[in-house]
């Protein structure tokens, strides 16, 4: 992060509060996306699953993990509001971090083009 912006400094660096809402409408449609798997999962295979501890366990978890996740693009979108207009952050190197494109793309440095990245090296997809 870096005190208000000045012609003299880096170019790449933009408003926080830019930043902030990028990460939380990121956050908020990954909560969206475990609700409606969640409720999809649920709605093919509760029949037989709902007598396995597991299966609720991992019902449950999927459930808190979409709640926790909205909790945090609330809490982003709080600390968004009370962020100076002024305060900046170069965001380059963070978004050179990340691993997949679309999310690279999504959160990441808008000054900067995104290439595609290697996706293999972010790990495989697990299907059953």
């Amino acid at each position: 992060m870096s005190l208000p912006h000045r012609h003299d400094q880096d170019t790449r660096a933009e408003p926080i509060t830019d930043v902030l809402a990028r990460i939380q409408v990121e956050l908020e449609d990954i909560a969206r996306r475990i609700d409606h798997n969640q409720a999809a999962i649920a709605k093919t295979t509760w029949a037989t699953g709902a007598a396995d501890r597991d299966y609720v366990k991992a019902m449950q978890d999927a459930d808190l993990s979409a709640q926790r996740i909205a909790g945090i693009a609330d809490f982003l979108r709080a600390i968004r509001g009370a962020s100076l207009p002024g305060w900046r952050v170069d965001t380059s190197a963070a978004t050179g971090a990340l691993k997949l494109t679309e999310l690279a793309r999504a959160i990441g440095s808008t000054t900067e083009a995104i290439e595609r990245k290697d996706e293999a090296a972010a790990g495989n997809v697990d299907l059953f």
